[in-house]
C-alpha cells in the first residue's frame, strides 16, 4: 500500500491467472486484522512525539538544549507489535524511558482522538508543531494526521498556536 495525497494505492502481484486492462476486480480489507495494525501505527506517532518531548523539548525548557534531534529512521507495524527506529546519541536512561512510557500511557488512558485531513502542502507546512517524517518530499495535497482533541482543520486555522506542541501532528 502506498499513499499519494488522498489516494491509497494497493500494489500486488498476480500469482494465479492473469489480469488485463479493463478487467473488474474487488479488494477486501480484513478489518479484524487491520484494527490492531491501525492502533499500533497510531502509537508510532505518539511514541515519536513522546521521545521528542522527553529527549529534546524538556531539556530545552531547562536550558539544556541537546546537540542532536530525535529522528525517526523507520518502523515496523503489524497486528501484534510496533517497532520504532530512531536516532539518538545513546541509550535512554531508565528515567527517560519511564517518562516516554508515561506520555504514551496517558494518551491511551485519555483516549485522545486521531484525526486526518488532506490539506494543501503550503498550508500544512505552516503548522508550528508539525513533525515531517524521514525528511521526505510530500505530495500536494498532503495528509495531516494528528493525535489531538482538536480536528486538523482547526489546527490549520491557527497553525502557530503553541497548544499544538502538546500533541502529535505529522504528515
Amino acid at each position: 500500500v502506498q499513499l499519494y495525497g488522498s489516494f491509497v494505492l494497493h500494489i500486488g502481484e498476480v500469482t494465479e491467472g492473469s489480469l488485463s486492462v479493463g478487467d473488474s476486480l474487488s479488494c477486501n480489507v480484513d478489518y479484524v486484522r487491520r484494527r490492531p495494525i491501525a492502533s499500533n501505527h497510531t502509537m508510532t506517532h505518539v511514541l515519536n512525539y513522546a521521545l521528542r518531548e522527553v529527549l529534546v523539548k524538556r531539556p530545552e525548557k531547562e536550558g539544556n538544549k541537546p546537540n542532536i534531534d530525535v529522528d525517526q529512521k523507520g518502523s515496523l507495524v503489524d497486528e501484534f507489535k510496533s517497532r520504532f527506529d530512531f536516532s539518538w546519541n545513546g541509550p535512554l536512561t531508565p528515567e527517560q524511558l519511564s517518562d516516554v512510557e508515561e506520555i504514551c500511557r496517558e494518551r491511551i488512558a485519555k483516549e485522545v482522538p486521531v484525526d486526518a485531513y488532506v490539506a494543501p502542502l503550503a498550508d500544512a507546512e505552516k503548522i508550528s508543531s508539525l513533525r515531517a517524517v524521514f525528511g521526505e518530499k510530500y505530495p500536494d495535497p498532503v495528509r495531516v494526521v494528528a493525535v489531538t482533541p482538536s480536528p486538523v482543520i482547526e489546527i490549520l486555522s491557527n497553525p502557530q498556536d503553541a497548544m499544538w506542541t502538546d500533541y502529535s501532528v505529522e504528515f
